[in-house]
């Protein structure tokens, strides 16, 4: 199987107030992009990382069945390997710039990893991930978590 999938988000504050932390968007980690520590992408002030008022995540995946095949027909099945490259990108906006300068900083500088893992299906609602990953376009302040990584989630990019 192969899958593609892109996310995306703007925040513009409402009555001119700057945005809440609790507000803003985050990215890294096992379930959006694969070999950065988790919501470790973007600015940050003494090592806690607030967020961002924009952002753009993809990923490319292919899942294909253990080629050693244990328990066919069985426990065996829920189990897929899985190659991906995530990319993605989080920043925050002047509102007095205009859209093009939005979309020129999030095409800045961007944050990609690729690598490869074993999935485990739990069902059509959740899985947990085993992979290896490897972080590209690592940028100051971002924290990387390159080797093994575990994910358990129900929602992935």
């Amino acid at each position: 199987v192969l899958s593609a999938s892109l996310w995306g988000g703007m925040l513009h504050p409402i009555g001119g107030q700057p945005s809440c932390i609790a507000d803003r968007f985050y990215l890294g980690g096992p379930t959006s992009v694969r070999g950065f520590g988790m919501y470790s992408i973007g600015p940050q002030s003494e090592g806690d990382y607030l967020g961002g008022e924009a952002y753009w995540a993809g990923g490319l995946h292919l899942y294909t069945p253990l080629p050693f095949r244990p328990g066919r027909g069985g426990f065996g099945d829920l189990f897929r390997t899985h190659f991906f490259l995530n990319a993605g990108n989080l920043c925050n906006l002047n509102y007095g710039e205009g859209p093009q300068a939005h979309l020129q900083r999030l095409a800045e500088c961007i944050r990609w990893s690729y690598g490869a893992g074993i999935v485990l299906r739990l069902g059509n609602i959740a899985r947990l991930e085993l992979n290896y990953c490897v972080p590209m376009g690592v940028q100051s302040g971002d924290r990387i978590c390159d080797g093994v990584q575990f994910g358990a989630g129900i929602r992935f990019l």
